[in-house]
């Protein structure tokens, strides 16, 4: 026994009892953390190679939960982009509407004419304003220079030099030359010259030229892109009857109707270009129509694409979690048991301090 005393004694179970407190205490601090913060560790260098190949997936998990935001960004674009399509689709359709009424006799008196004139002039600012939509990443429909107003004066479209030049071609209408009133007006509309353009200087260009201005954003994690905007001047080539742009043709046929102000059924060649008009427009709306309806299929697969990605960034967070994070539950219980031990420890040390040889015997 007095062996046992000399190795152990009070200096030496002091000691033992320390050094098992400052296991306790290692043991509590990281057991604190991984209760606290939810991980094993505090540093890589805490890490298993497991681990660390798990920590490897957090570019990958970021990577995917940036091309969301991007989806939620383009998704907001393009709704704003969809409702503008079927505000002047509506517009458009409201026009035909009203030249076909002016190929009837109510509808061909001087009184209605002015007033489908007056109308389509109102619904000149109203389209300016339309294509002047904008977010917080600039105008929509302004592509890649989205800072720039689409249309430079939307107010005051009824009266630019666009306005003034078509009103002045339509003035020279005849018993034959409808079609020729139009393909001059169309003409002016597709002209991208400074003094006759209502758009700005970047989108004053061919419709076939302007849809390569449209706005991309990254959606895919192969780098695959979406282009998010139209561009208001975008479209086809241009030909007789269309500039290609259906938005420049919508802008032509309100001019042409606003100039048909102090026109009646008796006004030489008026049936005629009525009926160019109603043409016109009914194509125009199909074409819009038709744009909104992509950019609706547009954003269904961004949609898709966003809920893929999302079950994609879930299960690599579980995956990571599961390898890198803690138990809690069962942390919380170990940090609840240490804290045990050690209060118990000390309080065996404090007792010690009073002990004697005769303790031990």
């Amino acid at each position: 026994m007095s062996t046992s005393v000399g190795l152990y004694g009070a200096s030496g179970a002091s000691t033992i009892l320390s050094k098992a407190i400052g296991d306790i205490t290692e043991r509590q601090t990281q057991v604190s953390w991984e209760a606290s913060e939810g991980t094993i560790s505090e540093t890589i260098a805490g890490l298993d190679d497991i681990t660390e190949s798990a920590l490897s997936l957090s570019p990958r998990i970021s990577e995917i939960s940036s091309l969301s935001s991007n989806i939620t960004v383009a998704q907001s674009r393009l709704s704003l982009t969809s409702s503008a399509y079927s505000s002047m689709a509506s517009l458009a359709q409201n026009l035909a509407a009203a030249a076909l009424s002016m190929e009837s006799t109510e509808g061909s008196s001087g009184s209605a004419v002015d007033a489908n004139a007056t109308t389509a002039s109102a619904d000149l600012s109203t389209l300016g304003g339309i294509l002047n939509t904008s977010d917080e990443n600039g105008y929509i429909f302004s592509g890649i220079n989205s800072t720039e107003k689409t249309v430079t004066d939307p107010d005051g479209l009824a009266t630019s030099n666009l306005a003034t030049k078509i009103n002045s071609i339509v003035s020279g209408l005849t018993s034959s030359n409808a079609e020729t009133i139009l393909s001059e007006a169309t003409d002016a509309a597709a002209d991208n010259s400074d003094s006759l353009t209502v758009f700005s200087a970047s989108l004053s260009v061919p419709a076939e030229d302007a849809g390569s201005m449209g706005v991309s954003i990254v959606t895919g994690i192969d780098g695959q892109t979406t282009q998010i905007g139209a561009v208001a001047t975008q479209g086809s080539q241009k030909t007789s009857d269309s500039t290609g742009s259906p938005v420049r043709d919508l802008i032509r046929d309100m001019m042409i109707m606003s100039s048909m102000k102090g026109m009646s059924s008796s006004t030489p060649g008026f049936t005629e270009i009525a009926s160019q008009l109603q043409k016109s427009l009914t194509k125009t709306a199909n074409s819009l129509i038709d744009a909104g309806t992509s950019t609706g299929v547009l954003q269904d697969q961004l949609t898709s694409k966003q809920s893929n990605l999302t079950n994609v960034q879930n299960l690599l967070e579980s995956q990571m979690d599961t390898m890198v994070g803690a138990n809690m539950a069962e942390a919380a219980t170990q940090a609840s048991d240490l804290k045990t031990q050690l209060e118990a420890s000390f309080t065996l040390i404090s007792d010690m301090k009073d002990m004697t040889l005769a303790n031990y015997i």
